[in-house]
């Protein structure tokens, strides 16, 4: 395997070595969780999409605690993946109990979800 060498401009090479830092951290986080939750990464993310859409309204309207449920269809949509895709996987997930699909999806356990996103590395940058 050839290596190439990069060189960073001057002015920005510090922030491009804190965003390969970054990058770093969140390719760790997204590992820990999913070799966690025994998932592969696609079935990780369709986890944290599904919490994600559940809890939109609290992100809206500053609710405590009231989630709402999604369809298969706008995880499928989310994630710009087949939505048979979605509904094989969403099976699965189900099947572990980390998700319930019964009228609509949402996550068992809303505690459970939150502290798993908790462990991605995110910046509150452009917010």
């Amino acid at each position: 395997m050839q290596s190439t060498v990069v060189n960073m401009p001057g002015k920005d090479a510090p922030q491009e070595a804190m965003q390969l830092l970054a990058l770093r951290g969140l390719f760790g986080a997204i590992d820990n969780i999913r070799s966690s939750l025994k998932l592969d990464v696609e079935e990780m993310l369709l986890y944290l999409c599904i919490g994600y859409l559940n809890t939109e309204r609290i992100q809206r309207v500053g609710s405590n605690g009231y989630i709402a449920s999604t369809n298969i269809s706008s995880v499928a949509d989310f994630m710009k993946i087949p939505k048979e895709t979605a509904r094989r996987k969403i099976k699965r997930l189900a099947a572990m109990g980390l998700i319930e699909n019964t009228q609509g999806v949402v996550v068992s356990d809303v505690s459970q979800w939150f502290s798993v996103a908790r462990q991605l590395p995110l910046s509150d940058k452009g917010r």
